[in-house]
């Protein structure tokens, strides 16, 4: 491979990585709004005297408002989460007001130190959902933790709660920080694994875990205000069931694989165009041949390469994954004419990108794309080309009239698609 190429990898690479730390951080926006909002207004927020009922019956409807949402929505991480959450705040409420005592500091105790830690648990375990057999099993930690509390108080064994409240490093805490040293130890915890995960995964869910985690560390510290902690416990619980909606939404219109939107995205923003736009549908030449050779791994590392150039098209396009190796870019409001240049320049970029393979991918049939003089002559199959390029086509239609039916002017693109692979593939058509 020659230096011009491996430098446009290097950019290539580099770009990507730009696109897709942006999006990690584009995860953490809502829930450290959220966290913010409720820090600013914590000292001020005030409810007229005929919604105060919300101040004892609001932090309920928020906690199992959300157990239901990531119900519905099967969403079992966050739901024992919540229902962590939740847990905590009943010992708040019916232990820690009103006893003392040992039964108090363990709840306390319990609060500061079990809810971080099952917050870095369920973001460390993968998505399994929360009514089934696995959910079950999750479901235990919970019951084991209650259950030792329990025992401990039970067993008027103060020394079990004493070790919870033990400094790791004496004179370490600041004098502005109530929680003992181990809840500081297990909410940096849970806030670091939230953030290494989000950024490992993409995930807003776990980027709600974080600030969650935060969230309910104010709560603890603001003790023994009961309105303070009631505020902060019931924001970490909107912060992740809001979380949960938000995740759903981006199943619903989103492409998982490449991150672009999907044809339901597609669909409502083609009902809301009143005036006149452009589609272009682009299509990966001999894609089904190119899985066949190289394996589906590597087929979606292409997809997830032609996912990123047409993010970057130009002329004010917005690109959706339309299905399969089919992609659908929407031009709102510009002529057919005005766009082509832009596509031609898209297809070209594509076409002479060079695609570094992760791996040394055994080819099964005979290789798609091209591959450099060197690579070709190696005998060993197993070793054969690390890089390989890709082409597609394009097909462009133009809606002139507002009675035209965007169905009309997808068929159309359609067509004019067919007649580029027809004519030799690796080219722009219009209708």
């Amino acid at each position: 491979m020659d230096l011009v190429s491996r430098y446009e990898i290097v950019v290539e690479d580099f770009s990507n990585a730009s696109i897709a730390i942006g999006k990690a951080a584009n995860n953490f926006v809502v829930p450290l709004a959220l966290w913010g909002i409720a820090l600013l207004l914590a000292g001020y927020a005030v409810l007229p005297s005929y919604l105060s009922g919300l101040k004892v019956h609001g932090p309920y409807l928020v906690l199992f408002g959300g157990l239901m949402l990531s119900l519905v929505f099967r969403r079992g991480r966050a739901f024992f989460v919540l229902l962590s959450l939740t847990l905590a705040y009943f010992a708040f409420v019916f232990f820690f007001q009103r006893e003392s005592g040992l039964v108090a500091r363990a709840a306390y105790a319990a609060m500061c130190v079990f809810v971080p830690m099952n917050i870095a648990v369920f973001a460390l375990l993968r998505e399994r959902g929360a009514l089934n057999a696995p959910g079950m099993r999750r479901l235990s930690l919970l019951l084991i933790e209650v259950g030792a509390i329990v025992a401990i108080v039970a067993s008027d064994l103060p020394e079990f709660v004493d070790m919870l409240y033990r400094p790791i490093v004496a004179h370490a805490s600041p004098a502005s920080v109530s929680l003992p040293q181990w809840g500081i130890v297990f909410t940096c915890l849970a806030i670091v694994t939230g953030v290494v995960c989000s950024v490992l995964r993409g995930s807003v869910i776990d980027a709600a875990f974080a600030a969650a985690a935060a969230a309910f560390a104010l709560a603890c510290n603001s003790l023994p205000s009961p309105g303070a902690f009631a505020w902060f416990c019931t924001i970490a619980a909107v912060i992740v069931a809001f979380a949960v909606a938000q995740d759903s939404h981006r199943l619903a219109f989103y492409d998982e694989l490449t991150g672009l939107p999907g044809r339901r995205a597609l669909n409502e923003r083609l009902q809301s165009l009143d005036g006149g736009f452009t589609l272009a549908m682009v299509d990966i030449d001999h894609f089904k041949a190119f899985n066949d050779a190289w394996g589906h791994d590597v087929g979606d590392q292409v997809l997830r390469l032609v996912a990123a150039r047409l993010q970057r098209v130009g002329g004010g396009g917005t690109a959706y994954r339309y299905g399969g190796e089919e992609f659908v870019i929407l031009f709102a409001g510009r002529r057919g004419s005005s766009v082509v240049a832009h596509l031609d320049t898209l297809r070209r970029s594509i076409d002479d990108y060079k695609i570094t393979l992760r791996h040394a991918a055994r080819r099964r049939n005979s290789m798609i794309g091209r591959s450099s003089a060197a690579a070709r002559n190696r005998p060993n199959a197993e070793t054969e080309a690390k890089w390989i390029s890709i082409t597609v086509s394009i097909g462009v239609a133009e809606r002139e009239s507002r009675a035209d039916a965007p169905s009309a002017v997808f068929q159309a693109a359609d067509k004019a698609l067919y007649r580029a692979k027809a004519e030799g593939r690796n080219r722009v058509v219009s209708s």
